[in-house]
């Protein structure tokens, strides 16, 4: 078989790639902003697709019909995100019948706050009054484009929620039609199967990741109520299962989960030792988390560096807010992945990995 020659490739001057890389940039950052309504349910149905694609394939060697494989493997996500989502509503409703405890607290701590103003700042009621008749007013002011924020959010959210399971299944459904695209695209077919190796590592990249931050997710779960619950503090599955979740947003989020536990033991409690005992739970789940649990789970599937990491969950968050922050770090792995196979690119594989690669120069001696 006769192969054709590949078109000779034109290399550009320093000069001249530099600021094509920066408006490339640009245009990428105009795109995500301007596209995320469809962008980022494109995205969670790809990560998600790459993550089921095992499951469907086990499905049609047992000779199931790749669209009836599909459904069966969408309605299981399904059950066990209803089974999760259940889980934690039980654990939800029996707390909040404890917030008119919450607000009684808080009308006590109010008027005691009052009292330390008008006694020690010599602030007197009325002037307090109408600092915070002032400050509700501007609550009032902004509360329109809080609500008109909130309401558009939730509509986004119902309306990504809704298109992921269609975008799931004909992704997974045409999963060859995009390899041959690729191929067509770059016209490599023939040169040892360099897309199918560049994809299976992307795929490989995707799952370990996730199953990664599933296993992580379930670990912090554990040591989260359990901690709760030597402590004594009420509610401590909902608490330890929510902070477990928000561990998806990187460093910070076993961080603002532990917020709520932390509010409920200095509002509802009547001793101060219980939330010390809460911060001291969570700062050894943390430790234990950034040390152990996700560098050795995590961290060995998506080798990237953490100064990438950090970088890629401030951009992610400004673009896409917390969805921007779940799924830039692994699509950071995905583009080292992808860097590493294409040996233009191999420099910035390099700056987005972990690995150092670096010699000390040899001294020469001047005589």
């Amino acid at each position: 078989m006769r192969h054709h020659p590949r078109k000779e490739e034109i290399k550009y001057p320093y000069w001249l790639r530099t600021p094509m890389i920066m408006i490339g940039l640009g245009l990428l950052v105009v795109i995500l902003i301007a596209g995320k309504f469809i962008l980022m349910p494109l995205a969670f149905a790809a990560f998600l697709s790459m993550l089921l694609n095992p499951l469907v394939k086990r499905l049609e060697k047992l000779k199931v019909a790749r669209s009836l494989s599909i459904i069966l493997t969408l309605l299981l996500l399904l059950v066990v995100l209803a089974g999760g989502i259940s889980l934690i509503s039980v654990q939800f409703t029996q707390f909040v019948e404890r917030v008119p405890e919450v607000s009684e607290k808080l009308k006590t701590l109010t008027a005691s706050g009052i009292e330390f103003l008008e006694e020690q700042a010599g602030v007197s009621q009325e002037e307090q009054s109408d600092y915070l008749k002032q400050g509700i007013n501007n609550v009032i002011d902004k509360s329109g484009n809080y609500i008109s924020s909130i309401v558009s959010a939730t509509t986004n959210l119902f309306t990504s929620a809704s298109l992921i399971p269609i975008f799931i299944f004909f992704m997974l459904y045409y999963r060859e039609m995009y390899q041959t695209f690729f191929e067509k695209l770059f016209e490599i077919k023939g040169k040892d199967g360099e897309v199918e190796k560049i994809l299976g590592r992307v795929q490989d990249v995707t799952q370990n990741y996730l199953v990664g931050m599933l296993t992580v997710i379930g670990i912090l779960a554990v040591l989260n109520t359990t901690g709760l619950l030597i402590i004594g503090l009420e509610h401590a599955l909902f608490f330890g299962v929510f902070a477990s979740l928000l561990a998806i947003i990187p460093y910070i989020g076993i961080i603002i989960g532990a917020l709520p536990p932390l509010l409920f033991a200095l509002l509802l409690t009547d001793s101060l030792l219980n939330p010390v005992l809460v911060i001291a739970v969570f700062a050894t789940v943390q430790f234990l988390e950034g040390n152990f649990i996700t560098p050795r789970i995590v961290g060995s599937k998506v080798s990237i560096n953490p100064f990438m990491a950090m970088l890629a969950l401030i951009i992610g968050g400004e673009l896409w807010g917390i969805s921007g922050m779940i799924l830039f770090v692994p699509l950071i792995g995905i583009l080292k992945v992808i860097f590493d196979q294409i040996e233009d690119l191999k420099p910035y594989g390099y700056l987005l990995g972990n690995r150092i690669e670096y010699e000390e120069p040899v001294a020469t001696e001047v005589n």
